[in-house]
Protein backbone atom coordinates (compact mmCIF):
# COMPACT_ATOMS: atom_id res chain seq x y z
CA UNK A 1 0.00 0.00 0.00
CA UNK A 2 1.10 3.64 -1.18
CA UNK A 3 2.32 5.57 2.00
CA UNK A 4 0.86 9.36 2.14
CA UNK A 5 4.27 10.60 0.64
CA UNK A 6 3.77 8.12 -2.64
CA UNK A 7 -0.16 9.32 -2.67
CA UNK A 8 0.86 13.19 -2.78
CA UNK A 9 3.41 12.48 -5.66
CA UNK A 10 1.62 10.40 -7.96
CA UNK A 11 -1.52 12.76 -7.62
CA UNK A 12 0.55 15.32 -8.74
CA UNK A 13 1.74 13.52 -11.43
CA UNK A 14 -1.70 12.93 -12.51
CA UNK A 15 -3.45 14.99 -15.41
CA UNK A 16 -7.28 15.31 -15.56
CA UNK A 17 -9.13 16.62 -18.58
CA UNK A 18 -12.87 17.47 -18.05
CA UNK A 19 -14.68 17.90 -21.31
CA UNK A 20 -17.19 20.33 -20.64
CA UNK A 21 -17.99 23.60 -17.66
CA UNK A 22 -20.75 21.35 -16.84
CA UNK A 23 -17.73 19.20 -14.90
CA UNK A 24 -16.45 21.95 -13.22
CA UNK A 25 -17.44 20.47 -9.45
CA UNK A 26 -15.50 17.18 -10.56
CA UNK A 27 -12.49 18.72 -11.82
CA UNK A 28 -12.13 21.14 -8.16
CA UNK A 29 -12.66 17.94 -6.51
CA UNK A 30 -9.44 15.95 -8.47
CA UNK A 31 -7.74 19.46 -8.30
CA UNK A 32 -8.13 19.34 -4.02
CA UNK A 33 -5.85 16.52 -3.88
CA UNK A 34 -3.07 18.00 -5.91
CA UNK A 35 -3.94 16.81 -9.40
CA UNK A 36 -3.39 18.98 -12.68
CA UNK A 37 -6.63 19.89 -14.26
CA UNK A 38 -7.80 21.21 -17.39
CA UNK A 39 -11.46 21.78 -18.04
CA UNK A 40 -11.87 22.14 -21.74
CA UNK A 41 -15.59 24.07 -23.54
CA UNK A 42 -16.37 25.41 -26.57
CA UNK A 43 -18.08 27.95 -25.17
CA UNK A 44 -16.29 31.28 -23.86
CA UNK A 45 -17.94 31.79 -20.55
CA UNK A 46 -15.62 30.21 -18.12
CA UNK A 47 -17.14 28.38 -15.71
CA UNK A 48 -21.29 28.66 -16.29
CA UNK A 49 -22.51 26.05 -13.33
CA UNK A 50 -25.24 28.81 -12.77
CA UNK A 51 -27.82 29.21 -15.79
CA UNK A 52 -27.69 33.29 -15.12
CA UNK A 53 -29.61 35.97 -17.15
CA UNK A 54 -29.16 39.52 -17.15
CA UNK A 55 -32.72 40.84 -17.27
CA UNK A 56 -32.59 44.70 -16.87
CA UNK A 57 -29.53 45.06 -14.52
CA UNK A 58 -30.49 42.83 -11.97
CA UNK A 59 -28.96 38.96 -12.59
CA UNK A 60 -31.59 35.81 -12.21
CA UNK A 61 -31.38 32.23 -12.09
CA UNK A 62 -33.06 30.37 -15.09
CA UNK A 63 -33.64 28.07 -12.25
CA UNK A 64 -36.82 28.78 -10.96
CA UNK A 65 -37.09 25.55 -7.87
CA UNK A 66 -33.31 26.73 -5.96
CA UNK A 67 -31.43 23.74 -5.02
CA UNK A 68 -31.92 20.88 -2.35
CA UNK A 69 -31.04 22.06 1.49
CA UNK A 70 -30.97 17.71 1.94
CA UNK A 71 -27.98 17.35 -0.19
CA UNK A 72 -24.77 16.86 1.85
CA UNK A 73 -22.65 17.28 -0.51
CA UNK A 74 -24.26 20.19 -2.37
CA UNK A 75 -24.14 21.85 1.02
CA UNK A 76 -20.77 21.05 1.94
CA UNK A 77 -19.42 22.47 -1.05
CA UNK A 78 -21.17 25.56 -0.83
CA UNK A 79 -19.77 25.64 2.47
CA UNK A 80 -16.06 24.95 1.32
CA UNK A 81 -16.53 27.84 -1.22
CA UNK A 82 -17.55 30.35 1.66
CA UNK A 83 -20.69 31.13 0.28
CA UNK A 84 -22.53 29.84 3.46
CA UNK A 85 -23.80 33.03 3.94
CA UNK A 86 -24.90 34.15 0.57
CA UNK A 87 -28.05 31.59 0.63
CA UNK A 88 -31.14 32.06 2.27
CA UNK A 89 -34.38 30.28 2.30
CA UNK A 90 -36.45 29.55 -0.88
CA UNK A 91 -40.04 30.51 0.24
CA UNK A 92 -42.09 27.59 -0.67
CA UNK A 93 -44.91 28.48 -3.70
CA UNK A 94 -48.37 28.52 -3.08
CA UNK A 95 -49.31 26.68 -6.04
CA UNK A 96 -52.96 27.18 -8.20
CA UNK A 97 -54.05 25.27 -11.54
CA UNK A 98 -55.64 27.53 -14.31
CA UNK A 99 -55.57 27.48 -17.94
CA UNK A 100 -52.64 29.19 -18.79
CA UNK A 101 -53.51 28.72 -22.42
CA UNK A 102 -56.91 30.36 -22.28
CA UNK A 103 -56.92 33.37 -24.84
CA UNK A 104 -59.28 35.36 -21.87
CA UNK A 105 -58.39 35.72 -18.57
CA UNK A 106 -59.28 32.35 -16.22
CA UNK A 107 -59.70 31.70 -13.18
CA UNK A 108 -56.79 30.54 -10.78
CA UNK A 109 -57.96 27.46 -8.73
CA UNK A 110 -55.55 27.67 -5.81
CA UNK A 111 -54.43 24.03 -4.36
CA UNK A 112 -55.27 23.30 -0.85
CA UNK A 113 -52.60 23.75 2.27
CA UNK A 114 -50.51 20.80 2.80
CA UNK A 115 -51.65 18.86 -0.84
CA UNK A 116 -48.35 17.26 -2.25
CA UNK A 117 -47.62 16.90 -6.07
CA UNK A 118 -51.59 17.99 -6.04
CA UNK A 119 -52.84 15.07 -3.65
CA UNK A 120 -54.84 16.35 -1.36
CA UNK A 121 -54.66 15.87 2.77
CA UNK A 122 -58.38 16.29 3.09
CA UNK A 123 -60.71 15.57 0.12
CA UNK A 124 -63.81 17.70 1.51
CA UNK A 125 -61.32 20.97 1.12
CA UNK A 126 -63.57 23.14 -0.63
CA UNK A 127 -60.36 24.31 -2.95
CA UNK A 128 -60.39 20.20 -3.81
CA UNK A 129 -63.94 20.45 -4.58
CA UNK A 130 -63.97 23.08 -6.76
CA UNK A 131 -61.38 21.60 -9.05
CA UNK A 132 -62.61 17.95 -8.62
CA UNK A 133 -66.45 18.02 -8.46
CA UNK A 134 -68.58 16.79 -5.89
CA UNK A 135 -68.35 13.26 -7.73
CA UNK A 136 -64.43 13.68 -7.35
CA UNK A 137 -64.54 14.34 -3.76
CA UNK A 138 -66.69 11.59 -2.85
CA UNK A 139 -64.49 9.26 -4.57
CA UNK A 140 -61.53 10.54 -3.18
CA UNK A 141 -63.02 10.31 -0.03
CA UNK A 142 -63.02 6.32 -0.44
CA UNK A 143 -59.57 6.29 0.33
CA UNK A 144 -60.10 6.72 3.91
CA UNK A 145 -62.97 4.08 4.18
CA UNK A 146 -60.98 1.79 2.16
CA UNK A 147 -59.09 -1.42 3.57
CA UNK A 148 -56.12 0.46 5.19
CA UNK A 149 -52.44 0.08 3.02
CA UNK A 150 -50.35 -1.99 5.31
CA UNK A 151 -47.36 -1.48 3.42
CA UNK A 152 -46.67 1.16 0.91
CA UNK A 153 -44.61 0.22 -1.88
CA UNK A 154 -46.41 1.71 -5.07
CA UNK A 155 -43.75 3.29 -7.22
CA UNK A 156 -46.12 4.56 -9.94
CA UNK A 157 -47.66 7.77 -8.89
CA UNK A 158 -50.57 7.56 -11.43
CA UNK A 159 -51.36 3.64 -9.81
CA UNK A 160 -51.19 4.96 -6.46
CA UNK A 161 -53.48 7.99 -6.61
CA UNK A 162 -56.07 6.30 -8.63
CA UNK A 163 -56.30 3.01 -6.77
CA UNK A 164 -56.91 5.67 -3.68
CA UNK A 165 -58.59 8.81 -4.46
CA UNK A 166 -59.94 7.90 -8.12
CA UNK A 167 -59.22 9.60 -11.71
CA UNK A 168 -60.11 12.98 -11.10
CA UNK A 169 -57.43 13.63 -8.28
CA UNK A 170 -55.12 12.48 -10.66
CA UNK A 171 -55.87 13.92 -13.78
CA UNK A 172 -57.05 17.26 -12.53
CA UNK A 173 -54.86 17.69 -9.55
CA UNK A 174 -51.76 15.71 -9.77
CA UNK A 175 -51.04 16.02 -13.69
CA UNK A 176 -50.82 19.47 -14.32
CA UNK A 177 -48.21 19.42 -11.35
CA UNK A 178 -45.80 16.84 -12.69
CA UNK A 179 -46.24 18.17 -16.26
CA UNK A 180 -45.06 21.44 -15.46
CA UNK A 181 -42.75 20.65 -13.32
CA UNK A 182 -40.88 17.69 -14.88
CA UNK A 183 -42.71 16.93 -18.07
CA UNK A 184 -44.10 13.84 -17.00
CA UNK A 185 -47.24 11.99 -16.98
CA UNK A 186 -48.09 10.76 -13.26
CA UNK A 187 -47.89 7.32 -14.28
CA UNK A 188 -44.10 7.97 -15.56
CA UNK A 189 -43.25 9.71 -11.88
CA UNK A 190 -41.49 7.41 -9.21
CA UNK A 191 -43.03 7.62 -5.72
CA UNK A 192 -40.28 7.21 -3.41
CA UNK A 193 -38.02 9.91 -5.58
CA UNK A 194 -40.53 12.67 -6.14
CA UNK A 195 -42.40 12.16 -3.13
CA UNK A 196 -39.56 10.94 -0.51
CA UNK A 197 -41.23 9.59 3.00
CA UNK A 198 -44.57 9.32 1.49
CA UNK A 199 -44.73 5.68 0.99
CA UNK A 200 -43.07 5.09 4.47
CA UNK A 201 -46.01 7.32 5.80
CA UNK A 202 -48.84 5.25 4.00
CA UNK A 203 -47.34 2.21 5.71
CA UNK A 204 -47.80 3.92 9.30
CA UNK A 205 -51.42 5.67 8.50
CA UNK A 206 -53.07 3.61 6.45
CA UNK A 207 -54.49 5.77 3.92
CA UNK A 208 -53.20 8.27 0.91
CA UNK A 209 -54.79 11.93 2.93
CA UNK A 210 -53.63 10.65 6.16
CA UNK A 211 -50.03 10.11 4.89
CA UNK A 212 -49.97 13.51 2.59
CA UNK A 213 -51.28 14.87 5.76
CA UNK A 214 -48.40 13.30 7.89
CA UNK A 215 -45.69 14.25 5.53
CA UNK A 216 -46.74 17.83 5.28
CA UNK A 217 -46.32 17.87 9.61
CA UNK A 218 -43.24 16.64 8.94
CA UNK A 219 -40.20 19.66 9.12
CA UNK A 220 -38.94 19.73 5.89
CA UNK A 221 -35.63 20.73 4.66
CA UNK A 222 -37.02 22.84 1.42
CA UNK A 223 -34.59 24.54 -0.92
CA UNK A 224 -31.98 27.47 -0.85
CA UNK A 225 -31.14 30.52 -3.44
CA UNK A 226 -28.23 32.23 -3.66
CA UNK A 227 -28.80 35.96 -2.21
CA UNK A 228 -26.94 36.54 -5.92
CA UNK A 229 -27.09 33.77 -8.71
CA UNK A 230 -23.84 34.93 -9.92
CA UNK A 231 -21.87 34.05 -6.74
CA UNK A 232 -21.63 30.79 -7.30
CA UNK A 233 -20.01 30.05 -10.81
CA UNK A 234 -17.50 32.82 -10.04
CA UNK A 235 -16.33 31.28 -6.76
CA UNK A 236 -16.39 27.75 -8.37
CA UNK A 237 -13.80 29.27 -10.53
CA UNK A 238 -11.56 31.52 -8.35
CA UNK A 239 -11.33 28.20 -6.11
CA UNK A 240 -10.06 25.89 -9.43
CA UNK A 241 -8.03 28.61 -10.33
CA UNK A 242 -6.48 29.23 -7.15
CA UNK A 243 -5.99 25.04 -7.07
CA UNK A 244 -3.94 25.32 -10.10
CA UNK A 245 -6.91 24.23 -12.92
CA UNK A 246 -6.92 25.95 -15.93
CA UNK A 247 -9.96 26.49 -17.91
CA UNK A 248 -9.76 27.09 -21.41
CA UNK A 249 -12.62 28.19 -23.49
CA UNK A 250 -13.39 28.28 -27.08
CA UNK A 251 -12.06 24.96 -27.38
CA UNK A 252 -13.81 22.21 -29.27
CA UNK A 253 -13.08 18.61 -28.59
CA UNK A 254 -13.24 16.85 -31.76
CA UNK A 255 -12.31 13.17 -30.84
CA UNK A 256 -11.03 11.51 -27.51
CA UNK A 257 -8.88 8.08 -27.94
CA UNK A 258 -6.52 5.71 -25.77
CA UNK A 259 -3.44 4.94 -26.40
CA UNK A 260 -0.20 3.68 -24.53
CA UNK A 261 -2.21 3.99 -21.59
CA UNK A 262 -3.19 7.67 -21.78
CA UNK A 263 -5.83 9.17 -23.44
CA UNK A 264 -5.43 11.57 -26.12
CA UNK A 265 -8.09 14.61 -26.63
CA UNK A 266 -8.26 16.17 -30.24
CA UNK A 267 -8.76 19.99 -29.70
CA UNK A 268 -9.38 22.77 -32.50
CA UNK A 269 -11.55 25.61 -32.77
CA UNK A 270 -15.13 25.30 -32.29
CA UNK A 271 -17.00 25.17 -35.29
CA UNK A 272 -20.02 26.24 -36.99
CA UNK A 273 -20.78 22.86 -38.40
CA UNK A 274 -19.88 20.71 -35.37
CA UNK A 275 -16.67 18.46 -35.91
CA UNK A 276 -17.07 19.35 -39.60
CA UNK A 277 -13.76 21.74 -39.78
CA UNK A 278 -10.73 21.52 -41.63
CA UNK A 279 -8.80 24.21 -38.80
CA UNK A 280 -5.50 23.16 -37.46
CA UNK A 281 -6.04 21.01 -34.73
CA UNK A 282 -3.82 20.11 -31.27
CA UNK A 283 -3.78 17.02 -29.02
CA UNK A 284 -4.01 17.35 -25.20
CA UNK A 285 -2.55 14.15 -23.05
CA UNK A 286 -4.04 13.18 -20.16
CA UNK A 287 -4.41 9.91 -17.24
CA UNK A 288 -8.22 10.86 -16.41
CA UNK A 289 -10.62 12.08 -18.71
CA UNK A 290 -14.21 13.07 -17.73
CA UNK A 291 -17.12 13.79 -20.03
CA UNK A 292 -19.46 16.60 -18.64
CA UNK A 293 -20.92 17.27 -21.96
CA UNK A 294 -24.61 17.65 -23.38
CA UNK A 295 -26.10 13.84 -24.14
CA UNK A 296 -25.96 14.19 -27.63
CA UNK A 297 -22.02 15.35 -27.62
CA UNK A 298 -21.29 12.42 -24.96
CA UNK A 299 -22.73 10.32 -27.30
CA UNK A 300 -20.83 11.26 -30.37
CA UNK A 301 -17.22 11.84 -28.31
CA UNK A 302 -17.62 8.16 -26.69
CA UNK A 303 -18.95 6.42 -30.17
CA UNK A 304 -15.42 4.54 -30.41
CA UNK A 305 -15.16 3.97 -26.61
CA UNK A 306 -18.39 2.59 -25.43
CA UNK A 307 -21.48 1.62 -25.70
CA UNK A 308 -23.27 3.31 -23.93
CA UNK A 309 -27.18 1.80 -23.38
CA UNK A 310 -30.07 4.51 -23.71
CA UNK A 311 -31.96 6.81 -21.62
CA UNK A 312 -35.34 8.41 -22.20
CA UNK A 313 -34.92 12.29 -21.93
CA UNK A 314 -37.66 14.87 -21.95
CA UNK A 315 -38.34 17.04 -24.88
CA UNK A 316 -37.17 20.57 -24.45
CA UNK A 317 -38.26 23.61 -23.39
CA UNK A 318 -38.16 26.88 -23.73
CA UNK A 319 -37.95 29.33 -20.16
CA UNK A 320 -38.66 32.64 -20.55
CA UNK A 321 -38.12 35.41 -17.46
CA UNK A 322 -40.50 38.36 -17.90
CA UNK A 323 -39.97 41.74 -15.86
CA UNK A 324 -42.98 43.01 -15.30
CA UNK A 325 -44.87 46.40 -13.80
CA UNK A 326 -47.39 44.85 -12.20
CA UNK A 327 -47.97 46.70 -8.62
CA UNK A 328 -51.72 45.49 -8.14
CA UNK A 329 -51.54 42.18 -7.57
CA UNK A 330 -52.90 40.17 -4.46
CA UNK A 331 -50.71 39.33 -1.89
CA UNK A 332 -52.32 36.04 -1.64
CA UNK A 333 -52.23 35.18 -5.18
CA UNK A 334 -50.40 31.82 -5.82
CA UNK A 335 -47.12 31.94 -6.65
CA UNK A 336 -46.90 29.24 -8.61
CA UNK A 337 -49.38 28.27 -11.33
CA UNK A 338 -49.70 25.48 -13.42
CA UNK A 339 -51.59 24.61 -16.14
CA UNK A 340 -54.87 22.53 -16.61
CA UNK A 341 -54.26 22.06 -20.58
CA UNK A 342 -51.98 20.88 -22.96
CA UNK A 343 -49.47 24.34 -24.03
CA UNK A 344 -47.80 26.89 -21.60
CA UNK A 345 -46.74 24.33 -18.94
CA UNK A 346 -46.26 26.75 -15.45
CA UNK A 347 -45.49 30.24 -14.58
CA UNK A 348 -43.51 30.94 -11.15
CA UNK A 349 -43.65 34.08 -9.65
CA UNK A 350 -40.00 34.71 -8.41
CA UNK A 351 -40.12 37.77 -6.58
CA UNK A 352 -42.21 36.06 -4.37
CA UNK A 353 -40.30 32.92 -3.73
CA UNK A 354 -36.63 34.23 -3.86
CA UNK A 355 -36.41 36.89 -1.10
CA UNK A 356 -33.50 39.11 -2.65
CA UNK A 357 -34.59 38.81 -5.78
CA UNK A 358 -37.86 41.02 -4.79
CA UNK A 359 -35.47 43.32 -3.33
CA UNK A 360 -33.57 43.87 -6.17
CA UNK A 361 -36.44 44.98 -8.36
CA UNK A 362 -38.22 46.94 -5.84
CA UNK A 363 -41.84 47.87 -5.13
CA UNK A 364 -44.38 47.44 -8.22
CA UNK A 365 -42.18 45.18 -10.14
CA UNK A 366 -42.17 41.16 -10.66
CA UNK A 367 -39.70 38.95 -12.08
CA UNK A 368 -42.17 36.01 -13.27
CA UNK A 369 -40.16 32.43 -14.61
CA UNK A 370 -42.96 30.86 -17.43
CA UNK A 371 -42.69 27.67 -18.66
CA UNK A 372 -43.60 26.58 -22.34
CA UNK A 373 -42.97 23.76 -24.80
CA UNK A 374 -39.88 24.48 -26.84
CA UNK A 375 -40.84 25.89 -30.63
CA UNK A 376 -40.17 27.33 -33.98
CA UNK A 377 -41.59 30.73 -32.97
CA UNK A 378 -39.33 33.76 -32.83
CA UNK A 379 -38.66 35.47 -28.90
CA UNK A 380 -41.09 38.27 -29.90
CA UNK A 381 -44.06 35.57 -30.05
CA UNK A 382 -42.50 33.33 -27.73
CA UNK A 383 -42.49 36.16 -25.21
CA UNK A 384 -46.17 37.45 -25.99
CA UNK A 385 -47.45 34.09 -25.44
CA UNK A 386 -45.65 33.87 -22.05
CA UNK A 387 -47.41 37.42 -21.44
CA UNK A 388 -50.58 36.06 -21.99
CA UNK A 389 -49.79 33.02 -19.75
CA UNK A 390 -48.51 35.71 -16.71
CA UNK A 391 -51.49 37.30 -17.62
CA UNK A 392 -53.71 34.78 -16.26
CA UNK A 393 -51.28 33.10 -13.61
CA UNK A 394 -51.26 36.85 -11.74
CA UNK A 395 -54.85 37.90 -12.19
CA UNK A 396 -54.03 41.28 -14.20
CA UNK A 397 -53.68 42.09 -17.21
CA UNK A 398 -50.61 42.98 -18.64
CA UNK A 399 -50.04 44.62 -21.68
CA UNK A 400 -46.99 44.77 -23.59
CA UNK A 401 -45.93 48.00 -22.49
CA UNK A 402 -45.56 46.36 -18.86
CA UNK A 403 -43.01 44.11 -19.61
CA UNK A 404 -39.56 45.55 -18.83
CA UNK A 405 -37.39 43.17 -20.32
CA UNK A 406 -37.54 39.83 -21.01
CA UNK A 407 -35.42 36.75 -22.65
CA UNK A 408 -35.63 33.27 -23.73
CA UNK A 409 -33.68 30.18 -22.74
CA UNK A 410 -34.00 26.98 -24.16
CA UNK A 411 -33.90 24.08 -21.65
CA UNK A 412 -33.76 20.31 -22.51
CA UNK A 413 -32.15 17.13 -22.41
CA UNK A 414 -32.23 16.12 -19.07
CA UNK A 415 -33.65 12.61 -17.87
CA UNK A 416 -35.90 13.37 -14.84
CA UNK A 417 -34.60 11.81 -11.65
CA UNK A 418 -38.57 11.37 -10.75
CA UNK A 419 -39.40 9.59 -13.70
CA UNK A 420 -39.60 5.77 -13.57
CA UNK A 421 -36.37 3.97 -14.48
CA UNK A 422 -34.22 6.86 -13.82
CA UNK A 423 -32.24 5.62 -11.79
CA UNK A 424 -31.52 2.26 -13.62
CA UNK A 425 -30.78 3.84 -16.43
CA UNK A 426 -27.89 6.52 -14.76
CA UNK A 427 -26.61 3.32 -13.12
CA UNK A 428 -26.45 1.46 -16.46
CA UNK A 429 -24.65 4.44 -18.04
CA UNK A 430 -22.00 4.82 -15.22
CA UNK A 431 -21.69 1.07 -15.69
CA UNK A 432 -20.42 1.26 -18.92
CA UNK A 433 -18.32 4.09 -19.08
CA UNK A 434 -16.56 2.72 -15.75
CA UNK A 435 -15.21 -0.67 -17.38
CA UNK A 436 -12.88 1.86 -19.41
CA UNK A 437 -9.89 2.37 -17.54
CA UNK A 438 -9.43 6.16 -16.00
CA UNK A 439 -12.93 7.41 -17.79
CA UNK A 440 -15.76 8.88 -16.04
CA UNK A 441 -19.22 11.07 -16.41
CA UNK A 442 -20.09 14.01 -14.68
CA UNK A 443 -22.89 15.36 -17.10
CA UNK A 444 -26.17 16.87 -15.17
CA UNK A 445 -28.10 15.37 -18.25
CA UNK A 446 -27.75 12.17 -16.14
CA UNK A 447 -28.31 13.22 -12.61
CA UNK A 448 -31.42 14.60 -13.70
CA UNK A 449 -32.33 15.90 -10.28
CA UNK A 450 -31.36 19.64 -10.54
CA UNK A 451 -28.40 21.29 -9.14
CA UNK A 452 -27.54 19.61 -5.95
CA UNK A 453 -27.76 16.10 -7.28
CA UNK A 454 -25.86 17.11 -10.00
CA UNK A 455 -23.11 18.15 -8.17
CA UNK A 456 -23.18 15.69 -5.60
CA UNK A 457 -23.12 12.83 -8.49
CA UNK A 458 -19.67 14.89 -10.08
CA UNK A 459 -18.30 14.39 -6.57
CA UNK A 460 -18.68 10.50 -6.50
CA UNK A 461 -17.57 10.53 -9.72
CA UNK A 462 -14.47 12.12 -9.26
CA UNK A 463 -13.41 10.40 -5.86
CA UNK A 464 -14.09 6.96 -7.99
CA UNK A 465 -11.79 8.12 -10.33
CA UNK A 466 -9.20 9.35 -8.26
CA UNK A 467 -9.27 6.50 -5.94
CA UNK A 468 -9.14 4.11 -9.20
CA UNK A 469 -5.85 5.79 -10.44
CA UNK A 470 -4.23 6.53 -7.04
CA UNK A 471 -4.87 3.23 -5.14
CA UNK A 472 -5.51 0.66 -8.00
CA UNK A 473 -9.32 -0.02 -6.37
CA UNK A 474 -12.69 1.85 -6.88
CA UNK A 475 -12.78 0.97 -2.82
CA UNK A 476 -9.84 1.20 -1.02
CA UNK A 477 -8.20 4.60 0.48
CA UNK A 478 -10.11 7.59 0.82
CA UNK A 479 -7.68 10.11 -0.63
Amino acid sequence: MPDAAELVAHARETRVVVIGAAGAVAALECAKVGMAVTVLDDAGAGVPVADTVDLGGVTVDVDADGFGADVPAFTELVSDLGLADRVEVLRPARTGIADLSAAAPAPVAPLPEGALLGIPPNPWDPAVRRVIGWAGTWRAYLDRVRPPLTIGRERNLAALVRSRMGDRVCDRLVAPVTRARWGLDPSDVDVEVAARGLNSALTRSGSLGGAVAEVAAQPQAGALVFDDPGAWPSALATRLGDLGGEVRTGTRVRSISREGGEWRIEVGEPAADDLADDSASSVVTADIVIVAADEARTRSLLAELVELPPAEATPPVDVVLLRVRAPSISGAAPSEVVSSREGVRRVVDLTATHPSLAAAVGDGERVLHVTLPASDADDAATVATAQAAASVALGVPLAASAVVASRRVRRGGAVPAVRLGAAEEAAALHAAVEATPALGLAAPWISGGGRADAVADAIDEAVRLRRRVLWGDDAAGSF
